[in-house]
């Protein structure tokens, strides 16, 4: 018949053999329990150091993201005073062609400073919005 002890408040007193197959049996145990801590220090190392790497990276990939984001719009912005001033080139190009033609120049004279040719009489016409205010 075998004993069992129900309650845990019971001490169990007994020796522990020293001998060479329980010391074996004890650092066998030991060496198990070793190895499983090194497999669980590297499994958590394994799994810890991959997820700071990664999280390093995505926030440098979130910093180049806004940087690029912010160049692209200096870019573009850039672009558009580009557009700006080549206009502004064509118009003031248009301009030197017309001023260096002699025609352009009289009629120009004429029209902003009332100069005429020989025999010409100039008439001042009201505008429109004088005759409204009238």
């Amino acid at each position: 018949m075998t004993r069992r002890h129900s309650s845990n408040d019971e001490q169990q007193n007994f020796t522990k053999l020293d001998n060479d197959y329980v010391r074996n049996t004890d650092r066998a145990i030991n060496r198990k329990q070793q190895s499983r801590k090194r497999k669980m220090r590297r499994i958590v190392f394994f799994a810890i150091v991959p997820v700071i790497i990664i999280a390093l990276l995505l926030n440098v990939l979130s910093h180049q993201n806004e940087t690029l984001a912010a160049k692209e719009k200096s870019k573009e912005e850039a672009n558009k005073h580009l557009t700006e001033l080549k206009e502004e080139q064509e118009t003031l190009n248009l301009k030197i062609k017309q001023l260096q033609d002699d025609e352009y120049i009289a009629k120009l004279l004429r029209k902003e400073y009332y100069l005429s040719e020989k025999g010409e009489v100039i008439f001042i016409m009201p505008d429109k919005k004088d005759k409204k205010d009238d």
